[in-house]
């Protein structure tokens, strides 16, 4: 079951009905692919005429440039930033899919749709919308074996110290089903990584979302996950000692 109903994504969508879209997919990693699996889904939902778009390629038979979602707006992943230069170069309208911003990007974009409300104020004109994997229609029968997953990112938006032994779930994972599955195995998860806890509540398991470098996860955990039964704790060690208690 999906963690929202696919009409609560109806404001991102029907815009992009009647249109014939080039899919831009971001950088990025099995998080990243774990929204465009959503995306895809909301896209065949609605009834979307679409195509995965090469930025280079031609666009004969495309009317608007998508960007896909996640949490790379502004410089911090400056791939992307130039990635979207490419694509505002080739003259076809471009519509941000619900993206966190590190910094402001004042540029000539159609939409932007925001997935957090903290980002709202480096994006003034942008749309709140969920993020678009809180929509993922997926079925699980893998019953946990092992109590509690401790998953921490090792890259510029951890905040942990390197000291704790835990695993990136990035660097285990290559697809969106093994995220998921790994993400299954375990009964209580603890992680910085937004997309592992989303795939913890799309399980059922019991999911706390720690801090990442910038507003993002708290941010989320603020405006949607807190609402769908996400914990949030400001450190591992407060994680696992309520799980102790």
């Amino acid at each position: 079951m999906p963690l929202l109903p696919p009409e609560q994504f109806a404001d991102v969508f029907t815009p992009l009905q009647h249109r014939r879209i080039g899919f831009i997919r971001p950088l990025g990693n099995v998080g990243d692919l774990l929204i465009e699996w959503a995306t895809r889904q909301l896209f065949a939902y609605y009834g979307i005429d679409w195509k995965l778009q090469d930025p280079a390629g031609p666009l004969d038979d495309v009317d608007e440039l998508v960007f896909g979602g996640g949490g790379n707006m502004g410089t911090l992943w400056e791939k992307n930033w130039h990635l979207r230069t490419q694509c505002l170069r080739r003259g076809l309208p471009l519509t941000i899919l619900p993206q966190s911003f590190t910094s402001r990007e004042d540029r000539p974009f159609k939409r932007v749709y925001v997935r957090e409300r903290a980002s709202l104020a480096l994006c003034p004109h942008g749309i709140l919308a969920p993020d678009l994997a809180l929509g993922l229609r997926f079925e699980s029968s893998i019953v946990p074996d092992r109590q509690v997953g401790l998953f921490l990112r090792r890259d510029c938006e951890g905040v942990v110290p390197r000291g704790w032994f835990a695993r990136d779930p990035v660097r285990m994972c290559q697809t969106p089903h093994q995220y998921l599955a790994l993400a299954a195995r375990y009964a209580h998860i603890v992680t910085d990584r937004l997309h592992f806890a989303i795939c913890g509540l799309l399980l059922g398991r019991h999911t706390t979302l720690l801090p990442n470098s910038y507003h993002k996860n708290i941010s989320m955990y603020e405006t949607w996950l807190g609402d769908l039964g996400c914990r949030f704790a400001v450190t591992p060690y407060e994680a696992l000692k309520r799980l102790a208690a």
